[in-house]
């Protein structure tokens, strides 16, 4: 399972892909980064340490569920059969310089994340490929773990997630304040135990309790990744920066992933339908 990064020069493309099973999204862009010539001497750690084991389980368990208005897999419509191919099944942008500062200062006035704008402005791009799109629906947000865990490699894989359920007339703000809850909660400590604890299984156990999963009839719609802001010389011109895209894997439609590379960001979405799905996109963010 792969992460999907590009790197942008004078307007071409040059794909990478990095093993999911060894680095995350961050871990996996400041391989690249280094390996171009970048020094990165130490990578971003989490805001949001979170200890203890019982309690974020507990916290976890108790509000897992409780909703049950989430729009289901059933409800993802098939591809739209005009869609053109793109390549590498990836469709996406890169924003100028003037266009990525003009979103920061929005994102001031709403005070609200970059990370919670993009995702809101993702949601309701995606709401034309569902049957019904007044539900809430579920997004798996990635959440970095550096500083709470330690690896020797720091391009290891530290990422735990949570799931966010986003209702139909959710502005950013709304959904700020949800992660903010999420994280409090320690839901995305009790997920990386969850992990942990899958790794004892054995392999056909792992496979099993996969396949029984993804049978399920609820499920996260996709993956949404942002990376963060990440300012080195690497010898660009103006039109140039990178992109990334998150995997999408079995039960899911799609993939969502940005990054701001030397004061440019750049979006990426695959799966089903993205040219259509990231013109959307870039009209609710502009």
């Amino acid at each position: 399972m792969g992460i999907r990064y590009g790197r942008i020069s004078n307007g071409e493309v040059q794909w990478f892909d990095v093993s999911h099973c060894e680095c995350d999204g961050i871990g996996g862009f400041a391989r690249l980064l280094r390996e171009h010539g970048a020094k990165i001497p130490t990578l971003p750690e989490t805001k949001h340490p979170c200890l203890g084991i019982f309690l974020p389980l507990w916290r976890l368990l108790r509000n897992h569920g409780k909703s049950n208005t989430s729009a289901m897999r059933s409800d993802w419509l098939p591809p739209t059969p005009t869609d053109t191919n793109t390549v590498e099944n990836i469709a996406w942008h890169l924003f100028t310089k003037d266009e990525t500062q003009a979103i920061l200062d929005r994102c001031r006035e709403q005070q609200v994340t970059v990370n919670s704008y993009l995702l809101h402005c993702l949601d309701q791009s995606i709401r034309p490929e569902i049957s019904s799109p007044e539900k809430k629906i579920t997004w798996m947000v990635p959440v970095n773990l550096r500083g709470d865990i330690r690896y020797a490699d720091d391009t290891q894989n530290h990422v735990s997630c949570v799931e966010v359920k986003i209702a139909v007339d959710d502005k950013a703000q709304t959904i700020h304040r949800q992660i903010l809850q999420r994280l409090e909660r320690g839901e995305h400590r009790a997920n990386f135990l969850l992990l942990t604890l899958g790794g004892i299984l054995s392999h056909q156990a792992k496979v099993n309790f996969l396949t029984k999963d993804r049978a399920k009839t609820a499920g996260n719609i996709g993956s949404f990744s942002n990376l963060g802001a990440w300012n080195f010389d690497e010898n660009t011109t103006e039109e140039d920066g990178w992109i990334f895209c998150p995997p999408v894997v079995t039960g899911q439609r799609l993939g969502a992933g940005c990054v701001t590379f030397n004061g440019r960001l750049g979006i990426a979405t695959q799966g089903n339908s993205p040219t259509e799905r990231i013109r959307r996109w870039i009209e609710n963010i502009r």
